[in-house]
């Protein structure tokens, strides 16, 4: 069991970095920890994690090893910041979800288009 619960992001990836660059500045962030998708540890420490899919979309494990990707790791992460609780609704009503699938989606098309076009990420 680990001790904290994970954000797997890009730390290649300008806009994973600062999607966490901003989570970094809320309150309660310091109780996740974020780590790299390019970090092989994480995989050994956590052998249901498939690198190709961690890097393709955000990932969210809590403290069960539950994993969660994409819009439900967004929705997860949201969850846990006290300054959402109050719009905690919005999450769970079918406006909020379809904010969060078209952050989700826009997100990874950006990320795809990124890849595609990285000369290292295609060497």
């Amino acid at each position: 069991m680990q001790n904290s619960e994970i954000i797997i992001y890009d730390d290649s990836c300008s806009l994973c970095t600062r999607f966490k660059v901003a989570l970094e500045r809320l309150p309660g962030t310091e109780k996740i920890l974020m780590v790299s998708v390019h970090d092989e540890n994480i995989y050994a420490s956590i052998p249901q994690l498939v690198k190709s899919e961690c890097l393709r979309e955000i990932h969210f494990v809590d403290l069960n090893l539950n994993i969660f990707k994409g819009k439900d790791a967004m929705t997860q992460v949201i969850k846990r910041f006290p300054l959402a609780e109050k719009f905690s609704w919005l999450i769970e009503s079918g406006m909020g979800q379809k904010a969060i699938n078209y952050f989700n989606e826009t997100a990874k098309f950006y990320r795809d288009h990124l890849i595609k076009d990285c000369k290292n990420c295609n060497s």
